[in-house]
């Protein structure tokens, strides 16, 4: 091969792989987060939890580290949106729950056909963020994608339940379906509804229906009834 054409591949793939860069840095999170070394400081509530005793200096060190080497890998290309999730995780450790936020998001960008981000940026809007839109958004996104996973109707449920009250009628569908699709797991939703209507939702008769419904799949369940209840089984 002459070395006039072997310049000219060479240019090619140097073109590409510009192109490729800028195409794939929105996904990347743009060239100063990418470039950026963090340091203890970028993390006063890291540094915090370690004078109150909630997290050691190593594990915020540790955390630091490893939050500095996800971004090294998307940078190299590997695994883009498992890192996006790492980094999630991490930046939630730190206390940086607005760099939560914007990691899973950054997931979702690169890959919104995956369930993951959705269903830990529902539970972030719900317990962290104190989103309730944001949190029935998501937790409604990810159970229409993934109908299998027990925390996300569990999720869903409690915002209505505590938060949202004035949809707290449909937590009964919710749950029902919930234990239809899944009926390897239907006694638990069943205690869930159980555990609700004795409480919060005041209806004696469905509570013990709902009990029922546990002891007819395993009688050895019913300990785990809410005490209320037992005694009227």
């Amino acid at each position: 091969m002459s070395k006039k054409r072997i310049l000219y591949i060479a240019l090619v793939v140097i073109a590409a792989s510009v192109v490729a860069y800028f195409y794939l840095l929105p996904y990347f999170g743009g060239e100063d987060e990418m470039n950026k070394v963090y340091t203890v400081d970028d993390f006063p509530t890291g540094i915090e939890k370690v004078s109150n005793g909630s997290m050691s200096q190593e594990i915020l060190d540790g955390t630091i580290e490893e939050l500095n080497e996800q971004y090294v890998k998307i940078k190299e290309g590997d695994h883009i949106y498992n890192r996006w999730i790492n980094i999630g995780i991490l930046r939630k450790r730190l206390g940086d729950h607005e760099g939560t936020e914007k990691a899973w998001l950054k997931a979702i960008e690169y890959s919104p056909d995956q369930s993951l981000a959705y269903g830990n940026l529902a539970d972030l809007y719900l317990f962290i963020l104190k989103d309730d839109e944001k949190a029935e958004e998501y937790y409604l996104k990810v159970i229409s994608m993934r109908n299998d996973n027990y925390n996300y109707y569990i999720g869903l449920s409690a915002l209505y339940r505590y938060n949202m009250t004035e949809k707290a009628h449909l937590i009964e569908g919710i749950i029902v379906e919930a234990a239809e699709i899944n009926p390897n797991e239907a006694a638990s939703y069943y205690i869930y509804l159980a555990d609700y209507y004795s409480r919060d939702g005041n209806d004696v008769e469905k509570a013990r229906k709902y009990a029922n419904k546990v002891i007819e799949i395993d009688p050895e369940l019913k300990d785990q009834l809410p005490s209320n209840l037992r005694e009227l089984l």
